[in-house]
């Protein structure tokens, strides 16, 4: 009688044991799925706030962009607009925000900076000592649009003087009117999980009032005012 009770406490004891291992399995298996769980809430917030910095840098791009006013400089044999641009700084002038007033206009140079920023760099038209086509940005007022940029690319669309053809350019530089198009394109560092979607803008004026562009060339007519 003795032996029986002994194997009837034995078998409780296992049974303990096996229930105990049980709990512990299903604990462990709770907790996994709780901290996947913080894991995907906390990259989602990552991608949510990371997709809105993208919304918020394109949204300011277009619309200084899409204001893009071609004042005209003489200077040159003939008259351009003044707008310089390569695959990886675009300037331009646009008018000057509210903030920013009295100010008219501003010109501005998107650029990406050695340190892996998008930079959209600011100078009123009425800034004093500062010569706006010398090389850097000396007195230049920074927006930073974006971090841990790995490479820009700016492209033109439009057709050449003399030429018929419209096509994407790598620059647009001393040319008689604005690009038809402007395409950004921006990569991040290896890791970031960051997608950029394709930028491409309308700048809304073709020609300032001054400059009266020829349909066949591209460039300011010789009747213009």
């Amino acid at each position: 009688m003795t032996a029986r009770r002994q194997a009837e406490a034995g078998f409780t004891l296992i049974e303990l044991l096996v229930s105990l291992a049980i709990v512990a399995v299903l604990a462990g298996m709770v907790l996994a799925g709780a901290q996947l769980g913080f894991q995907t809430a906390a990259q989602a917030k990552a991608r949510g706030v990371g997709n809105a910095s993208i919304i918020t840098s394109q949204t300011v791009l277009r619309d200084r962009i899409e204001a893009l006013v071609p004042n005209t400089r003489f200077e040159f044999a003939r008259p351009i607009a003044d707008i310089r641009g390569d695959a990886a700084l675009l300037s331009f002038f646009a008018p000057a925000p509210p903030a920013e007033r009295p100010a008219s206009l501003m010109r501005y140079r998107l650029a990406r900076s050695s340190e892996g920023e998008l930079v959209l760099f600011a100078l009123a038209d009425n800034t004093a000592g500062v010569d706006p086509y010398a090389p850097g940005q000396a007195g230049w007022t920074p927006q930073v649009l974006l971090t841990n940029v790995e490479r820009l690319e700016i492209a033109y669309y439009g057709s050449l003087p003399g030429e018929a053809r419209r096509d994407w350019r790598a620059a647009w530089i001393e040319r008689g009117a604005p690009p038809e198009l402007i395409r950004i394109r921006v990569a991040f560092f290896e890791g970031d999980r960051r997608q950029w979607p394709d930028l491409i803008i309308r700048p809304a004026p073709t020609v300032n009032a001054s400059c009266a562009v020829d349909a066949e060339t591209g460039t300011c007519s010789a009747d213009a005012a």
